[in-house]
């Protein structure tokens, strides 16, 4: 690949890190565009940390069998980052779940997910207000971690990285790409890998591409203190919650499905006021004691162990996922060439990431690339 071949790679979460160091890998003239200080300093640091092997989709066998393809490269990539030494439990609620027991385990039988049947009760901490309960082999990622590892790999790499660059504007210019930063013009592209997340469609509507609408939501994670060991608890299939180990740090993340959503719309693109979600009244200090309550209350119906967790912490930010798809719950992972030499990767699965990186190479191949005939949009 010739080295005057130069692709831009907006946005360094986890996507856009991975996708920067497969390219610079194969001779492209590589430059990063992300508008926070470090790596993996948005959604990609700011979610459950879940290692996903499929058991969240039962809805969705397509979602899970993405995960399922995803875990493994993941781990062999960055298995200095993946935590598994701990107990964690699927279990399916008495009241509300939109799958019952049966049609659990028919589905992880069908997709292949290997498990082990537990007795809620006896589960540690046990666990009330279920019909069934599986141990699986589902781990979490300390994002913490995987920061350090992805930034010590850019910075080795061929990369130019433009940290605290925020990127305004995008446009096409004869065969190449132009963009602009806050700063002003950042210089000249034959390629665009569009990896900004909750800004896809933003970018995509500048170029005149369709920008569908999507499901925005801004989300708190939070991060508490309990006199436990690492387990991992998710409780399905509706509006529940999951309690996962925040990484190696002797800590818990708690989220819950319908709680932890402080903000909620579908549109094109996300809300100009997320940007400052303190000023919008989001993340005041007493907002988030109130959802931390609320998602407390739920979990300890059933983890009533859960009374003694303290918060610490709160990991917030906005999310993107496919909108109208409650009844599926379809969460798949998507690289689309909407136009010629410029692409998008919408994931919410932070371990999708290297399979997804190896498709970025795949289009931006100019040979597998053909500027008469897009390959297709997310």
């Amino acid at each position: 690949m010739s080295e005057r071949h130069a692709v831009a790679v907006i946005g360094c979460g986890v996507f856009g890190a991975v996708a920067a160091l497969r390219l610079a890998e194969r001779g492209y003239r590589v430059t990063v565009f992300e508008r926070n200080r470090e790596p993996l300093s948005g959604a990609s640091f700011n979610n459950q940390n879940r290692l996903h092997l499929g058991f969240h989709y039962p809805r969705d066998p397509a979602t899970a069998e993405q995960c399922i393809r995803g875990y493994q490269k993941f781990r062999d990539e960055f298995a200095e980052c993946v935590t598994a030494d701990f107990p964690n439990g699927y279990f399916i609620a008495e009241e509300g779940s939109a799958v019952t027991a049966r049609e659990y385990l028919d589905f992880c039988d069908s997709v292949g997910l290997r498990y082990r049947l537990v007795e809620p009760s006896r589960y540690s901490p046990p666990v009330t207000g279920v019909t069934l309960g599986l141990r699986t082999q589902e781990a979490v990622i300390d994002c913490r971690h995987l920061r350090d590892v992805l930034g010590r790999r850019l910075a080795g790499s061929s990369a130019t990285m433009r940290f605290g660059t925020e990127v305004r504007a995008v446009e096409t210019r004869g065969d190449t790409y132009t963009v602009e930063t806050h700063e002003g013009a950042a210089g000249s592209f034959d390629s665009v890998v569009n990896c900004s997340f909750a800004d896809i469609n933003r970018l995509s509507r500048q170029l005149g591409h369709e920008a569908p609408d999507r499901q925005y939501e801004y989300t708190a994670v939070y991060v508490v203190d309990w006199d436990h060991p690492p387990v991992g608890v998710t409780v399905m299939d509706g509006p529940f919650t999951t309690l996962l180990p925040f990484g190696r740090s002797g800590r818990f993340l708690l989220y819950h499905v319908e709680h932890s959503v402080l903000d909620r719309v579908t549109q094109q693109v996300a809300p100009a006021r997320w940007r400052e979600p303190a000023a919008g009244g989001l993340l005041d200090r007493a907002a988030v004691e109130r959802g931390f309550r609320r998602v407390l209350r739920d979990a300890t119906r059933f983890v009533p162990a859960l009374r003694t967790a303290r918060l610490r912490d709160v990991l917030h930010g906005p999310r993107v996922v496919l909108a109208n798809r409650n009844d599926t719950d379809a969460r798949p992972s998507m690289v689309g060439s909407p136009g010629p030499g410029y692409l998008t990767v919408f994931s919410g699965k932070l371990d999708h990431s290297v399979w997804a990186a190896d498709e970025v190479v795949r289009q931006v191949d100019p040979r597998a690339m053909s500027r008469a005939q897009p390959a297709g949009q997310a």
